[in-house]
């Protein structure tokens, strides 16, 4: 017989959420507690930008000036709010936020493809034979997040969270669903933003829709009465329980309400789709979740880089970057939550005959910032074409223990499969030493 509330809903159809990897959020929650039992739980946090599509190093991080004309491009170096360090004219704001970031100029893989170059950055594992581009590829090693959630804790908020959809090679591979993203799958810029999940639905017609209405009605007046929740919920079992409770939890509630910012400040990070998921992340973050990953795409530049750039993707870029480095900072949060700004790879040093780059694993750069690294510096050096690893060469392995080390998880520890097959999480990465100085 199946349970019901008191509205006739039965429990299942109450409890059937958004899908993640074909289970229920509370077979997600119930996995997650399992997985996670007697782990450590870290203070920091981490919010991983991820630019999809390959960010051109030589148009934005590391120009090169006096180089030819097909090299350097169109665009001219500026000074930054640290002396002696330079970025592209393209992104004057981040040139601003200097002080706090860390630009990390000798990033190399040698994978030119955007799906294996995406699997080897989010997880620090080289990908295997296979197509990685297919839509929500499973991974064959857990990314990053999914590390988090293993080795962290669960609480009210999911540990990884992942907006505005699932980016590719975001999955927990040999962790198991419990640990792949709680997706949001929604674009926070749109007027009629909202999270599944988190509310029962209201979108269900006829006789069944006033069924659900009144059924979360019945939920709001739940929420303010501690007794009568307990009575409501006593007959379910934990995992089911704890469904229920991020559906009617104020403080789950609350942190993806992100209508509840000031317009002011959303306009500081920009009405797109990367400034709001930056705000968004923001909040998470503020409110417990460890790992909060964003894509923002488009960046693959083949044809008419220089107008791409100039028009598309750098506005937008360039406003939610300093936005979220200084409300972090402004709100105390900066030095207990890593950001991340990441890419597959970089872009070809010689302009194209379509006025583009293409695709250039071999040096690229990214960015990283708080969580008591030393920032305000750049580390490595490409050549003098932007062509090749000139001093310090940074893999996706080290990335990917530098983040680890940051959040407190041991990046040298051996899990297994459930075979029993022992697997490192990280395989001979490293930290990168000079953000520890």
């Amino acid at each position: 017989m199946t349970s019901t509330y008191c509205d006739k809903v039965p429990r299942r159809e109450f409890l059937k959420v958004g899908s993640l990897a074909g289970i229920s959020l509370a077979e997600m929650l119930h996995l997650q507690d399992t997985c996670a039992a007697g782990a450590k739980k870290s203070q920091k946090n981490c919010i991983f930008l991820f630019v999809l599509g390959g960010m051109p190093h030589q148009d934005m991080w590391d120009l090169k000036p006096n180089s030819a004309p097909e090299y350097r491009g169109d665009f001219t170096p500026i000074a930054t709010s640290i002396p002696g360090i330079q970025v592209s004219d393209v992104i004057p704001g981040v040139a601003k936020v200097a002080d706090k970031l860390a630009i990390l100029r000798s990033m190399t893989h040698g994978d030119a493809d955007h799906g294996r170059g995406i699997h080897i950055m989010m997880t620090g594992k080289k990908a295997g034979v296979g197509d990685f581009n297919g839509e929500h590829n499973n991974n064959q090693h857990p990314c990053v997040g999914s590390m988090v959630s293993r080795l962290g804790k669960p609480d009210a908020l999911p540990p990884y969270i992942s907006v505005p959809n699932f980016l590719n090679s975001g999955g927990p591979s040999f962790l198991g669903p419990a640990h792949g993203p709680f997706v949001i799958d929604a674009d926070p810029a749109a007027p009629e933003f909202s999270v599944r999940d988190i509310t029962l639905p209201t979108s269900v017609s006829s006789e069944r829709g006033q069924r659900r209405q009144a059924a979360l009605k019945a939920i709001n007046r739940l929420e303010q009465d501690v007794e009568t929740i307990s009575k409501q919920v006593k007959s379910l079992d934990t995992f089911y329980q704890k469904a229920y409770n991020l559906m009617t939890s104020p403080k789950a509630k609350k942190a993806f309400q992100i209508q509840e910012e000031s317009a002011s400040l959303r306009d500081e990070y920009g009405m797109t789709s990367v400034g709001q998921c930056c705000l968004l992340a923001r909040r998470l973050v503020e409110a417990g979740c460890r790992f909060v990953s964003i894509e923002n795409g488009h960046w693959d530049t083949h044809r008419k880089n220089t107008f791409s750039l100039k028009e598309l993707l750098c506005p937008s870029f360039d406003q939610a970057v300093p936005a979220l480095l200084n409300d972090l900072s402004d709100r105390g949060l900066l030095d207990d939550t890593l950001v991340v700004i990441a890419t597959e790879f970089g872009r070809t040093p010689q302009i194209n005959q379509l006025a583009g780059r293409d695709h250039w694993p071999n040096v690229f750069s990214i960015a990283m910032a708080g969580a008591g690294l030393t920032v305000g510096q750049t580390v490595g050096a490409s050549d003098k074409q932007g062509a090749y690893v000139a001093d310090r060469p940074i893999t996706p392995q080290d990335l990917a223990a530098t983040i680890l080390k940051v959040l407190g998880i041991d990046y040298d520890k051996t899990l297994h499969t459930p075979l029993g097959r022992p697997i490192k999480l990280v395989d001979g990465g490293r930290p990168v030493a000079e953000l520890f100085a």
